[in-house]
């Protein structure tokens, strides 16, 4: 449905993305995830049509979204704060995006409201950071366009409030519509996304099923016997996670490093539940911050 197709974008004077490339299908939650600057707000951005790529396109249905404007009335991008709404009312906001959008679902926002207790005439500007990020994410999934994207929905939000959020983004999906959410909330992507991309240095530097990573990627603890640990944990597919003395947590990438592993001699071997936290620490711990998101 939304294709990405080796997109770059420079920002005052700044690579920020650097060959961006992938495909989101129908009915999927897909997680954004990469360390900070590495370009997913602007990515985002990217795709929503605010900004216009320097190479590469967006296309929704096959159509470029920077040629063919009206197609942005199914792709729909809630930042990570709403400062262009502020002005506004809640209220007056659903009003003003239900002219935007044909398909905007005034019952499903208002009821939205009423579950997490905001005054629809009450100013934006006076909402907290939490309820104002319960708003704007209600806002957008009111649409009801095919294409969502949701940047940090749950940045101070509490606890119950998260739940209620993230059960809402799950009642809203459909067969026919798609879900992007950038998160540094892995735990919550672990929960409700299909799929990962992975960003590093403006690139997609890989894109996983989250089913098919815990099938092909395994997480052993281990306890050697000897101080030093054997030289085949240095080699490549094999990652450690941590390490306390002689016990060692491990990821493992490949069928023969678990045999391997089965066939040395330990003290303890366990397998533990892989998160998405564990692999993105092992695929994105040398990235570097950045200034621009």
């Amino acid at each position: 449905m939304i294709q990405v197709q080796a997109v770059h974008k420079h920002i005052e004077g700044k690579a920020v993305l650097n060959g961006a490339h992938f495909h989101i299908p129908p009915g999927r939650v897909i997680g954004l995830i990469g360390r900070n600057g590495t370009g997913k707000t602007t990515l985002m951005r990217t795709m929503a049509g605010i900004y216009t790529p320097d190479q590469g396109t967006v296309c929704f249905e096959d159509i470029d979204i920077h040629r063919r404007p009206e197609v942005k009335r199914d792709v729909v991008f809630i930042p990570d704060a709403p400062d262009a709404l502020e002005s506004y009312t809640i209220k007056q906001c659903a009003n003003w995006f239900a002219m935007l959008y044909p398909s905007f679902d005034y019952f499903f926002f208002m009821e939205a409201m009423e579950r997490f207790r905001l005054p629809i005439h009450k100013p934006v500007r006076k909402l907290s950071k939490g309820m104002k990020m319960l708003f704007s994410t209600a806002l957008g999934l009111a649409t009801r366009a095919r294409f969502i994207m949701l940047d940090e929905p749950t940045n101070g939000v509490d606890a119950v409030a998260k739940k209620q959020l993230l059960s809402l983004i799950m009642e809203s999906l459909r067969e026919d519509a798609s879900i992007l959410i950038s998160s540094h909330m892995l735990h919550e992507l672990d929960r409700i996304a299909d799929t990962v991309v992975l960003l590093r240095d403006g690139r997609t530097d890989e894109i996983w099923e989250l089913e098919s990573l815990r099938m092909e990627v395994r997480k052993m603890q281990v306890v050697f016997p000897d101080a030093e640990p054997p030289t085949w944990l240095q080699q490549e597919g094999i990652y450690v996670l941590q390490q306390v003395g002689r016990v060692y947590t491990v990821l493992l990438e490949s069928a023969v490093a678990v045999n391997t592993l089965r066939g040395a001699e330990t003290i303890l071997l366990e397998e533990l539940p892989l998160s998405l936290e564990d692999w993105f620490t092992w695929k994105s711990g040398g990235d570097g911050d950045g200034d621009v998101a």
